[in-house]
């Protein structure tokens, strides 16, 4: 009787232990490879149409927004969203509108 609950307690506690270690390992290396994020690229996104046509030439509005974000678009280049979104996104870079 013994043995046999010893067959399948002894996996049981080796896969639990295995999982708390690598559970560890992950949370470790979430904090250790953390990647800061603009807080304006999610700004920027919140405002755009979300239609994600690619008419910036970009592949969606997320990487407009980066693009953006990062100095590498003009603040106008949303033809969905046009003159309304572009004021937006200006304010928020903190640049003329052209």
């Amino acid at each position: 009787m013994i043995d046999k609950f010893l067959e399948i307690l002894i996996p049981i506690l080796l896969l639990t232990g295995l999982g708390i270690f690598f559970a560890g390992i992950l949370a470790w290396a979430s904090v250790k490879f953390k990647v800061e994020k603009d807080p304006k690229i999610d700004e920027i996104l919140a405002i755009l149409p979300g239609a994600n046509c690619g008419g910036c030439g970009h592949a969606g509005c997320a990487a407009f927004a980066e693009a953006v974000a990062s100095g590498n678009a003009p603040v106008n280049g949303c033809p969905v969203g046009r003159q309304k979104v572009a004021s937006e996104i200006s304010k928020i870079m903190g640049v003329a509108l052209d």
